[in-house]
């Protein structure tokens, strides 16, 4: 089933070594499947300096028990301001 992107979503982060991990290598980390992660989102990268990268993840696929490091991380919408 393909994302469904009207549910709650969070951020959760995740590792690359060589580059970006691919959608699969990042749901892979996190325990997910595949069809958790955003792919409109991405990988987005938020340390090089790290290989720290970002995915966006359906809020009602995470259970308890995740790294704190890794999130989950507020999704706030962002528009610009009229």
């Amino acid at each position: 089933m393909p994302f469904d992107a009207t549910r709650e979503a969070v951020l959760m982060t995740v590792k690359g070594s060589d580059g970006p991990p691919s959608l699969a290598e990042a749901a892979e980390q996190l325990g997910l499947p595949v069809d958790e992660l955003d792919p409109a989102f991405g990988v987005v990268m938020v340390s090089p300096r790290r290989g720290l990268y970002s995915v966006r993840v359906a809020a009602s696929a995470l259970g308890d028990g995740f790294d704190p490091e890794k999130g989950p991380y507020s999704d706030p919408k962002i528009a610009p301001m009229r």
